[in-house]
C-alpha cells in the first residue's frame, strides 16, 4: 500500500496550481477530483482488507478512516468554500437601472454541478464508512446539499427579481443580449431538471413555476423597455425578434416547450402576426397614405409621387440596417410590406399618363427589389 495515499487524497494538492482559476475551473477540478478520491480510497480499503497485518489487523479499520474522513471533509469544505460564497444581494436602489450587474448564470450552473456530484458519489462514499465517521460525513454531506439548495434558491429569485426590474440599454431592433442570457439560463434549468428539482425539494411544480415566472419576468421587461423605442415600427420590430428567438428556443428544448403549454406556443405565434402587422401599420401607412387621395386631375397625381418616392426612401434607408435573423420571419415581414406598398404604388402607376410613369424613379420591379434588402442589419 502506498505511503503517498493522504497526499493523493488532499483536495489542496489536487488542486494545486489552480488555485488562482476563476471558481468556473476549480469546481470542474472538484468535480474530478471527487470522483479520484472516491476511486482511491475505494482501493485503498482494498488494498487494506486483502492484507494481513497481524497484530495491527486491528487498527485497518481505524486508520482507513481517520484517512477517510480526513479527506472528504476537506473536499466538502473546498465546495463549500468555493461554491457557497455568492457575491451579496442587488441593492433595489440599482436594479432599475442600465448599470445593474447582468444575472450570473455561471454561479446558479456551479451549484448545480456539485449538487449532481454529491448527488452521485455521497452514496458511494458513506457506503465505505462506518460508525460515528459515517454519520459525521453524512452530516456534513447533506448540510452542505441544504446550503447548495437554499443557495440556488435565492439566486433563482434575485435572477427573476433582476429580469423584471432591468432597464434595458437598446443599441438596435435585433435579439437583446439581456435576452440571450435569460433564456440560456432557462435552458441550463430544464437541461438539468432533474438535478434542479431535487434542489427544489423534489417539488416539479415548483420547477414549473420556476421556469415559467422567469420567461414571465422576461417578456413583462421587453415590453416595458420597448416603450422608450420612438421611431415608427422599431417598438414593433423590437418585441418581433426577441419574442421570436424565444418561441424558438421553447420550440427546440422540447422539455421548454411543454414547461410552457401549448397555449403559451400558439399565443407566441399570434403575438408574432401582431407584431409583424403593428409594424407595417406603423411604418409603411404614412408612406402610402400620400397616393390613397383618389383624383382624376394628373397634374395633382405627380406632386403626391414625388412624396411617395422621398417618404419610401427615407423609410428605407432607416429600415435596411435593421435586422431580422431568422430568414422565414424576415420573408414574412417583407412580404408583409409588398401587399401594403406595391397594390397602392401599381394603382398610382396606372392613373398617371404614359411620360409620368417612365420618368418615375421606380418602376414596381425595382420596387419589389429595394424592399427585398430590408433587414439585412
Amino acid at each position: 500500500m502506498s505511503n503517498s495515499y493522504p497526499e493523493i487524497l488532499d483536495i489542496n494538492n489536487i488542486w494545486g496550481g489552480h488555485k488562482e482559476e476563476s471558481k468556473e475551473i476549480l469546481l470542474k477540478v472538484w468535480t474530478t477530483a471527487m470522483h479520484i478520491i472516491v476511486g482511491v480510497l475505494s482501493e485503498m480499503q482494498r488494498q487494506l482488507n486483502g492484507r494481513d497485518l497481524g497484530y495491527f489487523n486491528i487498527f485497518k479499520e481505524d486508520y482507513f478512516l481517520a484517512i477517510a474522513k480526513q479527506s472528504i471533509r476537506k473536499l466538502l469544505r473546498a465546495a463549500d468554500s468555493t461554491c457557497i460564497q455568492g457575491a451579496p444581494p442587488i441593492d433595489p436602489v440599482y436594479m432599475d437601472t442600465y448599470t445593474a450587474p447582468k444575472p450570473d448564470l455561471s454561479k446558479m450552473v456551479n451549484l448545480v454541478m456539485v449538487y449532481q456530484a454529491l448527488d452521485y458519489s455521497m452514496p458511494t462514499i458513506l457506503a465505505l464508512l462506518s460508525g460515528q465517521t459515517k454519520e459525521s460525513i453524512l452530516a456534513e454531506g447533506e448540510g452542505l446539499i441544504h446550503r447548495l439548495s437554499d443557495m440556488f434558491v435565492k439566486l433563482s429569485v434575485e435572477q427573476t427579481d433582476l429580469a423584471i426590474a432591468r432597464r434595458l440599454d437598446i443599441s438596435d431592433t435585433g435579439v437583446h443580449p439581456f435576452t440571450r442570457h435569460i433564456m440560456d439560463h432557462v435552458q441550463m434549468l430544464v437541461q438539468h431538471k432533474s438535478t434542479v428539482c431535487l434542489m427544489l425539494k423534489g417539488d416539479l411544480k415548483a420547477f414549473h413555476e420556476l421556469v415559467a415566472q422567469l420567461i414571465s419576468s422576461l417578456e413583462s421587461m421587453l415590453d416595458r423597455n420597448s416603450k422608450g423605442l420612438h421611431l415608427p415600427g422599431q417598438q414593433q420590430m423590437f418585441l418581433l425578434n426577441n419574442v421570436h428567438f424565444m418561441l424558438q428556443e421553447a420550440k427546440i428544448e422540447k422539455d421548454l416547450g411543454r414547461i410552457l403549454g401549448e397555449g403559451w406556443l400558439l399565443q407566441r405565434n399570434d403575438q408574432l402576426d401582431m407584431f409583424i402587422a403593428g409594424y407595417v401599420d406603423a411604418s409603411w401607412t404614412p408612406v402610402i397614405s400620400c397616393v390613397l387621395r383618389r383624383t382624376l386631375v394628373r397634374e395633382i397625381l405627380w406632386p403626391l409621387f414625388d412624396k411617395f418616392t422621398s417618404l419610401f426612401e427615407t423609410t428605407y434607408r432607416l429600415h435596411k440596417t435593421w435586422k431580422v435573423s431568422n430568414p422565414l420571419i424576415r420573408n414574412k415581414v417583407r412580404e408583409a410590406i409588398f401587399h401594403k406598398v406595391i397594390p397602392v404604388y401599381r394603382m398610382h402607376m396606372e392613373n398617371c399618363s404614359e411620360k409620368q410613369q417612365k420618368s418615375a424613379r421606380y418602376n414596381i420591379q425595382q420596387l419589389e427589389s429595394q424592399l427585398q434588402e430590408l433587414f439585412e442589419g
